[in-house]
């Protein structure tokens, strides 16, 4: 059965009419999807109250958007052309342009255009590349961000298709939800906490698109809405902006099983930037720059723990995080 939530005032209106429409790729998934994970409410200090638009310190104007990056046409027709490939679920061949990261930024929305031509509303925003390695084997001295949609997010124990994207993998992740605006303002990861309400377990489903063997670096990662394809959300539990409580978001032990309890994987948290709340500092500096801001109620994915693993027919893959205050967070999906 579906599971419901409710959405911040500010967003009601448009994403509780469009909670329910899956994207065209996943249509078919039988899963039940949802927006985001709720928690019990959390015994800490009251939150600063929430404010419409990008949070500001007293009496400063709302930030203005960047200019718009002038987009080559040939950046243009190769988005544009990856994005048919992700709504038909084939591998296309590599783009033939090398964009910047500010040119590929922007080729964004020409992919998400064709990708999605019905898009439904963005429930939050996807990190990728948060871990060194990860970075250099993409050529990439930062993190990638992409947008999340409703229909994208599946709850727990969801069956996944096998053939749910052109070139799917399996990631396990952790994910958290805004509590409010003021999170713009923070600087570092026990600010952050402070504007958090849940952190959840979380497996993601990343699409790679590109056929096996073409080149794929951190611009083409950053045109394709760094490979934000459909993941699934377990358990959450409430944040608590406590120095104790920050420092076992780093220190989470991470294990990831098979469907007989098999150890796949054995990580930890800090595979994200040393600090899972790291990501978030990078986050917020980051759209800052683009003009946009995190809103409450936005679901943040914040990196993979675990290596990438093939999504297999019959396949589970169970994530099991220890060591947070609140007890173990878990999170599992069957591949069909």
């Amino acid at each position: 059965m579906p599971i419901s939530f409710r959405l911040p005032a500010m967003a009601a209106a448009t994403c509780l009419a469009t909670a329910l429409i899956a994207l065209p790729a996943v249509a078919q998934q039988s899963g039940p999807r949802v927006l985001v994970p709720q928690a019990p409410a959390a015994p800490t200090a009251p939150a600063a109250p929430a404010q419409p638009g990008v949070s500001q310190p007293s009496g400063q104007p709302p930030a203005a958007r960047p200019a718009a990056v002038a987009l080559p046409p040939k950046v243009v027709e190769e988005a544009e052309r990856l994005g048919r490939a992700w709504l038909a679920r084939i591998q296309p061949k590599a783009p033939d342009v090398k964009p910047d990261l500010a040119q590929a930024y922007a080729a964004q929305d020409r992919f998400l255009a064709a990708a999605m031509p019905s898009r439904p509303a963005q429930l939050g925003w996807k990190l990728t590349l948060t871990a060194r390695t990860t970075q250099e084997m993409f050529g990439a001295r930062a993190p990638v961000v992409g947008r999340i949609f409703a229909g994208q997010i599946l709850e727990n124990g969801a069956d996944v298709p096998r053939d749910v994207g052109s070139r799917p993998t399996v990631e396990v992740d952790l994910a958290v939800t805004v509590k409010d605006a003021g999170i713009m303002q923070a600087t570092n990861p026990l600010e952050v906490a402070g504007h958090l309400a849940t952190v959840s377990a979380y497996i993601d489903v990343p699409d790679l698109l590109l056929g096996s063997g073409e080149p794929l670096n951190a611009e083409t990662l950053a045109m394709i809405n760094a490979g934000m394809r459909t993941g699934v959300i377990g358990k959450a539990v409430p944040v608590q902006a406590t120095p104790e409580f920050v420092a076992a978001m780093a220190e989470m032990q991470v294990r990831v099983l098979d469907g007989h309890g098999g150890l796949i994987v054995d990580s930890r948290s800090s595979a994200i930037m040393g600090q899972p709340l790291n990501a978030l500092v990078w986050l917020i500096g980051h759209l800052k720059a683009r003009g946009e801001s995190l809103k409450p109620g936005d679901l943040i994915t914040l990196g993979a723990i675990s290596r990438p693993l093939p999504l297999k027919e019959g396949q589970v893959v169970r994530a099991v995080y220890t060591g947070l205050p609140g007890g173990p967070l878990e999170a599992q999906l069957s591949v069909k």
